[in-house]
């Protein structure tokens, strides 16, 4: 073949998938599995058809370690650079270690197939055609980000990204009108390690406003597995259940895999193997689960007895106010119906609103005993505030690690039902059940991150001071 031949047919756009898919085995040397395995996963191919075919949209990609991710977005960028020229790229990682991990796949895939086309010497960073397209590696930074107008950005390992910088990189993508036209798209790559965290909110961002969100795991990509390798010795069974043998066709070797698997707990394989969770290591309550936790309707009875309802607060002004609504069932069930999360109000406009809420008055508040002290707003006390607008008011005084105790045993008793609720409405409070952590390095006391502490205090108070006595009610 000759010299132009070869050049048209490495710069030719590919019409279909199955010209896109023949393309990237030929010239990229990679046979990228076409078929999910899982059920509601997405294969690694979606990615690259969606990531190439104009007009593409912003996209998320959760996928394992070691699953193809970044050497997929190397094969992406290289594709925009040849199809869809003049197309300006640039590859932000977690770090610039990360960054470097696409560029590595990168850099010699462009070098074999378009040496030709490369303007000047390459870089090492960035690389410039003579079509125009350039892709650059960038640093996690705001200075690297910002003043950016580039068609394709592409993230990878965005769990491990500053949210500011991640808030910045929203903001430099252009599309490009002349033909080729070209979408200014935003990708997010990454595996989904911490609850809550970036990825985590970057998901949910994504499904709430229909952005796709592309998904799989190892079994995505986990070679065929031969007929006559017995199943009952495998410790991979359990997660294929034989479906190597019959849908997987992708090229991380089984050996490996088992080896990887033999390495690591239960808990951080789910989680960044088989993408079916974020892991719940360091985390104060690994019990708490949302099928189980979560409870929607409460039994009538339990709405009308006014006497079973209290609210439960951690003060602040500077740091949000949180106020819990918690009714107390007589069988010792506690169920938390509502909740209110406020910073910068003073105690007279939190209760106004507290007043408005369908609920009804509660009599009793438990609260943090250092609301005894004076507010330097209004010169008296918060819990002072509250017995003058007619609430009785408890504030034990008691060790945190006693109050997180009583939380988890409620979430989770050694011996009878899970005494525990919470309603869905209460989105902070859940989130805060989830991603409330101890240090990585180890500690008694969780991580005050200014966030989610201050909601798993109020709750904390109640359990403290459930034990006192209201016209001899248990509360």
């Amino acid at each position: 073949m000759s010299h132009n031949a070869v050049c048209n047919a490495i710069t030719a756009p590919c019409l279909t998938p199955d010209q896109l898919h023949d393309w990237v085995r030929i010239h990229a040397n990679i046979i990228i599995p076409r078929t999910p395995v899982c059920p509601n996963h997405h294969a690694p191919f979606d990615y690259l058809c969606r990531a190439y075919f104009e007009p593409a949209t912003d996209l998320v990609v959760w996928a394992p370690r070691g699953g193809g991710k970044t050497r997929l977005g190397a094969v992406a960028t290289l594709l925009d650079l040849l199809h869809k020229p003049p197309c300006q790229v640039r590859i932000l990682g977690g770090s610039l270690e990360q960054s470097m991990k696409m560029w590595e796949h990168l850099s010699p895939s462009i070098l074999q197939t378009a040496q030709r086309l490369i303007l000047g010497r390459p870089r090492s960073r960035h690389i410039e055609l003579k079509t125009g397209s350039a892709v650059a590696v960038l640093t996690q930074s705001q200075r690297a980000v910002r003043g950016l107008r580039v068609q394709k950005l592409r993230c990878d390992e965005v769990e491990l990204f500053d949210p500011d910088i991640w808030a910045a990189a929203q903001l430099v993508t252009r599309s490009r009108s002349a033909l080729p036209p070209v979408s200014g798209t935003v990708e997010a790559i990454s595996t989904l390690h911490t609850p809550f965290g970036l990825m985590h909110r970057i998901i949910d961002d994504a499904r709430n406003v229909g952005r796709p969100v592309i998904r799989w795991c190892l079994l995505e990509v986990l070679e065929h597995c031969p007929q006559d390798r017995p199943c009952d010795a495998c410790p991979l069974h359990d997660d294929c259940l034989g479906l190597a043998k019959t849908r997987c066709t992708g090229f991380v070797k089984i050996d490996d895999a088992i080896a990887a698997k033999r390495r690591v707990s239960r808990e951080t394989w789910e989680a960044e193997m088989l993408c079916r969770r974020p892991a719940t290591r360091h985390a104060v309550f690994p019990s708490f689960n949302e099928d189980t936790h979560l409870r929607q309707q409460l039994d009538p009875p339990l709405l009308a007895r006014q006497a079973a309802l209290s609210l439960s607060m951690d003060f602040g002004f500077a740091n949000p106010f949180v106020c819990l609504w918690i009714i107390t069932s007589d069988d010792g069930r506690t169920h938390v119906i509502d909740e209110y999360v406020q910073p910068a109000r003073q105690m007279s406009e939190h209760l106004d609103h507290i007043a408005q809420r369908p609920w009804g008055r509660a009599r009793k508040i438990t609260c943090d005993p250092a609301g005894n002290s004076r507010n330097d707003q209004t010169a008296a006390s918060n819990v002072t505030l509250l017995r003058h607008a007619g609430y009785h008011v408890r504030s034990r005084h008691s060790r945190i690690v006693d109050g997180l105790e009583m939380i988890r045993a409620a979430l989770s008793p050694a011996a009878g039902p899970t005494t525990l609720f919470i309603h869905p409405r209460c989105a902070r409070l859940i989130r805060a059940m989830h991603s409330y952590r101890y240090a990585e390095l180890g500690s008694e006391l969780p991580v005050k991150d200014g966030t989610h502490d201050h909601l798993i205090d109020a709750l904390r108070y109640h359990f403290v001071n459930r034990l006192g006595t209201l016209s001899g009610r248990r509360y």
